[in-house]
């Protein structure tokens, strides 16, 4: 699994990389009220990227026999919340705009437009408290020194 994390941590880096040389002029050209969402996008799925490789290092790191030091938060956690909270957010929000092919959901009704926006508020407070939960853990004392 060790393995596994560190070649996806890198394959997710490499793709990034290209992107931001290949894509993202084509992406700043478009339109400049859209050039921070995608540098924030990008910034997430590089904090993703460096969040599995760190993992996959530890993992073949603890199959060496040479376990390091616990992370002192929830970082997981917290590149996982902030990664969805950031799609709700531009999924919902429009912020940046998808190929013509694709289309957004649109209620048909009043019920189902009450419903979208009550599954969009509730989703993106289960969002920040997956990020709060990480932040959390960074907080709470060590259990293994407290007893020491």
């Amino acid at each position: 699994m060790g393995w596994l994390a560190l070649i996806i941590g890198y394959g997710l880096a490499l793709l990034l990389i290209r992107g931001v040389f290949i894509g993202i002029t084509r992406g700043f050209r478009a339109d400049r009220s859209q050039v921070l969402w995608i540098v924030i996008g990008y910034l997430l799925f590089l904090a993703l990227a460096a969040y599995l490789f760190t993992v996959g290092r530890r993992a073949l790191s603890l199959a060496k026999g040479s376990p390091q030091t616990r992370m002192r938060f929830g970082w997981g956690r917290i590149v996982l919340g902030a990664i969805l909270l950031y799609s709700s957010a531009v999924d919902h929000f429009h912020l940046i705009p998808v190929r013509r092919t694709v289309r957004h959901l649109e209620p048909t009704n009043e019920t189902q437009a009450v419903a979208m926006k009550f599954s969009a508020i509730v989703l993106a407070v289960g969002f920040v408290g997956l990020i709060l939960s990480g932040i959390w853990r960074g907080f709470r004392p060590n259990r293994n020194n407290a007893n020491a």
